[in-house]
């Protein structure tokens, strides 16, 4: 596996860490609004960081900033927390990592939350991570908007992200219209089936502003729609 697949796992285990961690806090009761069309909604919008952490229907975990920096002084960082999807049930939960990891009944929607910053230019991605595979991503998806439409770009994708391994994490393309949004969201979904000793699996959501026409040709994904430009 080269450096930067490895790199990408690495960062999912620690999001998955960051979710175990978190599910050890008591859940209260959250905003009526779904939490995850608010986000995308001020993420299209290319709201500033202190107005996306200020949305009340996320439980925010504050914001992290790494010591090194870009070539041009700008700093990449990120602001965490964990949310709530709509559509699923009590299932045991992993709380924990390693000799002290236990487990609660929880809701199989609690999500980890991580939105990348760039100083210089804004939101640059979301990440979401709930517990469990799953593999009927559009209609998750769809299930958090109040109105607006989920289209599948692509799926079947028979490479990974460098287009070197297999894929193995399922991964699919999906474009998001909302009407208050200026701009599509493009969303990247995968799943972890193999699960582990302290994780039941994981299914993960990518949300960025541009288009995934290069990462759906580098993985050899069956387009399902006209292809983008």
């Amino acid at each position: 596996m080269d450096a930067m697949a490895l790199t990408c796992r690495t960062y999912r285990f620690a999001l998955s860490f960051v979710l175990a961690m978190a599910l050890g806090a008591s859940v209260d009761a959250r905003d009526a609004s779904n939490p995850l069309e608010t986000l995308l909604i001020a993420f299209a919008q290319g709201k500033r960081d202190k107005d996306i952490a200020a949305l009340s229907n996320i439980e925010w975990q504050g914001f992290a900033y790494p010591e090194d920096s870009e070539k041009d002084l700008s700093v990449t960082y990120h602001l965490r927390g964990r949310l709530r999807l709509n559509g699923f049930g009590e299932v045991d939960l992993p709380v924990g990592i390693g000799a002290n990891a236990t487990h609660k009944k929880g809701n199989e929607g609690d999500a980890s939350i991580d939105v990348i910053f760039h100083s210089a230019k804004g939101v640059h991605a979301i990440e979401l991570q709930k517990f469990y595979p799953s593999g009927n991503y559009q209609e998750i998806l769809q299930r958090q908007l109040s109105v607006g439409t989920v289209t599948t770009l692509a799926d079947n994708c028979k490479t990974d992200g460098y287009g070197d391994l297999p894929d193995d994490e399922h991964t699919a393309f999906f474009r998001i219209d909302l009407p208050a949004a200026p701009t599509p969201v493009f969303v990247r979904a995968g799943r972890n089936e193999d699960g582990g000793k302290n994780s039941p699996g994981e299914t993960f959501f990518s949300f960025s502003l541009f288009t995934p026409g290069s990462d759906m040709t580098k993985r050899s994904c069956v387009n399902r729609v006209e292809p983008l430009r």
